[in-house]
């Protein structure tokens, strides 16, 4: 299922590389880069793959401060609208009331 019942310090540290982006400067292919390992991340997440979304928030980490700091990358810039629009969604859903099974309305069942 969608809920995120996923290891409280893995959240924690997806909670603050999501924060530490903000500082983050990449050229066009690292944020590309980016991208792809967000989408893994929201995936991970969605589905509550524990092992998967552990390793996702790993390299999501360790891909940001080395590539950050590269001086001959070319030009760099912060944030292009679609990443901060994923950073935003992700920050949303770990904010979001926890959604445990006990917390969820009986009328609201819909599953797929």
């Amino acid at each position: 299922m969608s809920d995120h019942l996923l290891p409280i310090d893995v959240l924690d540290d997806l909670r603050n590389v999501l924060d530490d982006m903000d500082d983050w400067q990449f050229d066009p292919a690292g944020w590309a880069d980016i991208d792809t390992l967000l989408e893994r991340v929201a995936v991970s997440l969605a589905s509550g793959a524990t092992d998967e979304f552990r390793d996702a928030v790993a390299v999501l980490e360790w891909s940001g401060p080395t590539k950050a700091k590269s001086a001959d990358s070319g030009a760099t810039g912060k944030q292009p609208p679609k990443i901060r629009e994923k950073v935003i969604r992700l920050r949303d859903t770990l904010e979001s009331p926890k959604r445990s099974g006990q917390e969820k309305p009986s009328g609201e069942s819909r599953s797929r």
